[in-house]
């Protein structure tokens, strides 16, 4: 089977393209840009094109694209009109391609039901979106009716998102939760942990929307009270060199202001850090888990402080490290993912 990618983020779409290979199907992955700088390779990408070589580039895929049997589409973002989103949609219609939407991104109905209240850790409660108008234009809501209304499932692959679809004019095509797919680098073996230097991580990406703040007030804390601590802060790097930090560290703290975690969560689980995320029972109950090896925070710097002062003082980091990778493994290995998806 002929399977597309359509869009990456932090990986997940090149992660899928690895476990659908596993599984015998040839796999490609379109990356309009890369993911920013993050700079993730893809098979197909328009980086550093200008407008008019952009859509000279598009135009000469739409007979590649319409040779996939199915197409598993990242985010409604991707099919923009500066990206010949309506075109292609359209076309995939026309041509009865197996389209599948997986949630995984802000988008219109997450910001709308955010805003309705129906969410109950919204990302952007307590600042302003990253544009105005964000994800409320004509064409935003117009390009994601259209992308819903031609996918034939809509598959969430957290909690967050899957509220929000499940209260949208859609909920008949919305599936359960299939987790996010990560490839990165597995740890069958965890650092041990010298605590004499125990050294705490946290990547700064869209702050405002990971709660930052509350994180590094938590951290610094830390750093001051314990000498044998030592605190990373790395921000807006390539992936591959932000990866290659991780064998130096014992924890992570992820995000604190959802329900559920993102990828840069899993990679740090597959590294066997311990890693702090929200994963709340909202979270476990749409993994069908009663428990995880995560430690769930939320938006509050005191709570933080605690939890990573627990950790600190508890002298079981190392096997707290060996169930982290384990339970990473089980949900998020790109085989295990891709399969369950191919199963919808």
């Amino acid at each position: 089977m002929k399977i597309l990618i359509y869009g990456e983020f932090s990986g997940y779409g090149n992660s899928l393209a690895s476990g659908f290979k596993e599984l015998g199907h040839t796999v490609k992955v379109f990356s309009p840009t890369g993911d920013g700088w993050k700079n993730i390779q893809s098979d197909y990408t328009l980086k550093g094109l200008s407008r008019l070589k952009r859509i000279r580039a598009l135009l000469k895929l739409i007979p590649t694209f319409l040779g996939f049997d199915k197409v598993f589409i990242l985010n409604p973002s991707f099919f923009s009109f500066g990206l010949l989103g309506p075109v292609f949609l359209f076309l995939f219609f026309l041509k009865k391609i197996d389209v599948s939407l997986l949630c995984c991104g802000d988008d219109v109905e997450y910001i709308r039901a955010g805003e309705s209240g129906q969410i109950n850790k919204y990302i952007y409660s307590d600042h302003c979106y990253p544009k105005e108008k964000y994800f409320k234009s004509v064409e935003e809501r117009f390009v994601n009716w259209l992308c819903a209304s031609v996918v034939k499932r809509i598959i969430p692959t957290m909690y967050d998102y899957e509220l929000a679809w499940l209260n949208s004019q859609f909920q008949g095509k919305v599936t359960k939760v299939v987790p996010l797919a990560c490839s990165g680098k597995v740890v069958k073996q965890p650092k041990k942990t010298n605590y004499d230097e125990i050294i705490i991580m946290h990547g700064i990406n869209r702050p405002n929307v990971k709660g930052s703040e509350y994180i590094i007030d938590a951290i610094n804390r830390i750093n001051g009270e314990f000498e044998n601590v030592k605190v990373f802060y790395p921000e807006k790097m390539p992936l591959t060199e932000y990866l290659s930090l991780f064998d130096r560290v014992d924890i992570s703290v992820d995000q604190c202001k959802c329900h559920s975690y993102g990828m840069n969560a899993i990679y740090s689980m597959l590294h066997g850090h311990v890693v702090l995320a929200p994963a709340d029972y909202n979270h476990e109950n749409s993994f069908n888990i009663t428990n995880t090896p995560i430690v769930s925070i939320s938006a509050d710097s005191k709570s933080i402080y605690d939890s990573l002062k627990q950790l600190i003082n508890s002298k079981d980091l190392d096997d707290l490290k060996l169930k982290t990778v384990t339970y990473a493994v089980k949900y998020h290995t790109p085989k295990t993912v891709c399969k369950e998806l191919l199963s919808l």
